[in-house]
């Protein structure tokens, strides 16, 4: 049977000295290119002859101490083997979900089902009914011929099945167990232009879509980010963001297995339940690079005790890549200063911007240098213009650039109406062309034709309408938000996350990244909406709640000379969120007018009316 080795039981100062990823990479990306390299299977292929006894993952099987680990050698003799099985299945072409937990076996079946020629659909573990449902909806599009699950998850399969379309041919179930050898897997194997992922976007604001990237797009990616992210000489690696999201999968899977060097692997669950753990991992490993979105930032900030921020060392860390949703400046600056003590360096945080339909990466801070800020006037912005001002000025807010294009990454910047570019400073929709830009979305021609197709007057080749906000100023990209988000009121563009963060900042009982501000439309005018989760720790009769939303709505016009006209107060988790921890904006306005929205306190709110406000 195909096994991973027996974890090993070590304490912390047998850790330190036996450290399975002390072996680092010491050379550079650039021994690939006399390599032909045409897949991420080659990049894995010269691996495992160019440093077939370097560690290429170690897992945390508890979060803490407890781990499985697998070489290059390793992992290239695991993937012939699992090919070599998929062979029975004709597989070149054929589409699979893989439905696993992070971990040695989730890598060894990516690679497997690469090598294959099979079309993987990095899946979310169907963990209840809402997940079950997504998985659903993913299937019923994608149409699998196999789903790779382990017994954990197999026992969903009737249930999964019952909610398929009648129509659809049921698919095949293959058991992670698989017998060592088989027959011989030469011949099989993807081209460049395979379809590498469907790649299912999260669903923020509408049903998932399948992004179609080839092993040519992945290939691109990691090409532009090795650049990016500059000496490889001495780099480790550390994730716990899900394989199934593209700036895990990507950032934390292939780009380790592209560029050579060994990364740890922690699962979602274990942070989110103790944050402590992603550092403490990260100093007793000697972690050099490592991925957060912004919100595990402010976890870590506030959930980590004097005591434990004691035992950590922080001093070799090069990069924390932040991304996946806004970076705020705020949470740069607790982080750092909260930090500070354990040798982090603040030039280390790298924010960072991508998307699925570009395989992820876009935009990025350059290695070795500090972020980049600005503040600006906030009625300036208000207006579609990011004006610089001091800091000091009245109406100063923050804003976090997203950093530089990245290597063969084109951006420009479009007024979304009038399909023309816009001067620098100028905020418009970002416009993205590169060679790691996927070919569409799966099965989806119209959508595909909109998000994929855009073309100017003058302007050589289509770009992907990303459908975000931002603007270029003195070459760095900052983000302001999402098209679809936007909250117009009197002609002015008001931006839900700046209205969040005032929320956020307004009361230290407002949950962090608690906050959701919406916009509620009935035809004539937008409202403002907002829900705000109270921390669990606080308990607030019915006057300290109406204290504190006259509170919260003071700051609100004193900032934006706008008055919400409906603010929900909730208990922790009740804001919908997607797979990969972004709100689901959609589903908050549709809650608010269903009256669906659990109030604090227990009670359910009735339904915020059409035409006029609710309190």
């Amino acid at each position: 049977m195909l096994s991973y080795g027996k974890a090993d039981v070590r304490n912390a100062s047998h850790l330190a000295l036996s450290n399975p990823l002390s072996k680092c990479a010491e050379s550079t990306s650039s021994d690939l290119a006399t390599s032909k390299l045409h897949t991420i299977i080659d990049a894995l292929a010269f691996r495992a002859r160019s440093i077939p006894d370097q560690t290429a993952f170690v897992h945390l099987v508890d979060g803490e101490v407890i781990e499985q680990a697998i070489t290059y050698r390793e992992l290239w003799s695991r993937s012939q083997s699992i090919a070599a099985y998929l062979k029975a299945f004709e597989p070149n072409g054929k589409r699979a979900v893989l439905l696993l937990d992070t971990g040695i076996e989730y890598v060894s079946w990516l690679f497997g089902l690469f090598h294959a020629g099979m079309t993987i659909i990095p899946a979310f573990p169907p963990i209840g009914s809402r997940g079950l449902s997504r998985l659903a909806l993913i299937c019923a599009d994608a149409q699998p011929d196999i789903i790779v699950a382990d017994a954990r998850f197999s026992n969903a399969r009737e249930r999964l099945n019952d909610l398929l379309p009648s129509a659809m041919p049921q698919p095949y179930w293959v058991e992670t167990t698989i017998p060592t050898g088989g027959p011989d897997c030469t011949g099989v194997g993807p081209a460049r232009d395979d379809i590498a992922l469907l790649q299912y976007t999260s669903g923020s604001t509408s049903t998932p879509k399948g992004v179609i990237l080839t092993h040519a797009n992945l290939v691109s990616n990691c090409e532009n980010a090795s650049l990016w992210m500059g000496d490889i000489r001495g780099r480790v690696g550390c994730t716990w963001l899900p394989p199934y999201h593209d700036m895990g999968l990507m950032g934390g899977i292939l780009q380790p297995v592209y560029d050579g060097f060994s990364t740890l692997l922690i699962n979602p669950g274990h942070f989110i339940q103790k944050p402590f753990r992603w550092l403490s991992a990260v100093s007793r490993y000697k972690v050099t690079v490592t991925i957060a979105p912004n919100f595990a930032l402010d976890l870590c900030t506030d959930g980590i005790s004097d005591a434990e921020r004691s035992t950590l060392d922080l001093r070799h860390v090069r990069a924390i890549y932040c991304g996946a949703e806004p970076v705020r400046s705020r949470t740069i600056e607790r982080f750092t200063d909260r930090f500070a003590a354990a040798g982090l360096d603040p030039a280390t945080i790298g924010p960072c911007y991508g998307l699925a339909e570009a395989t992820v990466l876009v935009a990025g801070k350059p290695v070795d240098k500090p972020f980049v800020s600005f503040h600006v006037d906030r009625e300036m912005l208000s207006r579609g213009t990011i004006q610089v001002v001091d800091e000091n000025a009245p109406g100063a807010c923050p804003l976090v650039s997203s950093g530089r294009p990245a290597a063969g990454v084109e951006i420009l910047i479009v007024d979304p109406l009038e399909l023309q570019i816009v001067p620098e400073g100028r905020i418009g929709e970002i416009w993205v062309k590169g060679d790691n830009v996927g070919t569409g979305y799966w099965r989806n021609a119209v959508a595909s034709s909109e998000t994929f197709g855009g073309t100017l007057p003058e302007v050589d080749g289509q770009f992907l309408r990303t459908g975000d906000l931002g603007a270029l100023l003195e070459g760095e990209l900052i983000v302001t938000g999402r098209l679809k988000d936007l909250i117009i009121v009197s002609g002015r563009n008001l931006y839900p996350q700046d209205i969040e963060l005032t929320v956020e900042e307004t009361d230290s009982r407002i949950r962090p990244n608690g906050c959701v501000a919406v916009a509620l439309d009935d035809g004539e005018r937008e409202r403002i909406a907002i829900v705000a989760e109270i921390k669990r720790s606080e308990k607030l009769d019915d006057v300290a709640q109406e204290l504190l939303r006259r509170s919260l709505t003071a700051a609100i016009v004193a900032a934006y000379g706008v008055k919400p006209e409906h603010i929900h107060l909730a208990t922790p988790g009740t804001i919908p969120r997607t797979t990969s921890g972004k709100v689901r904006r959609r589903a908050v306005r549709d809650a608010l007018l269903a009256g669906n929205f659990a109030q604090y306190g227990g009670r359910t709110r009735a339904p915020v009316p059409a035409d006029r406000s609710a309190s």
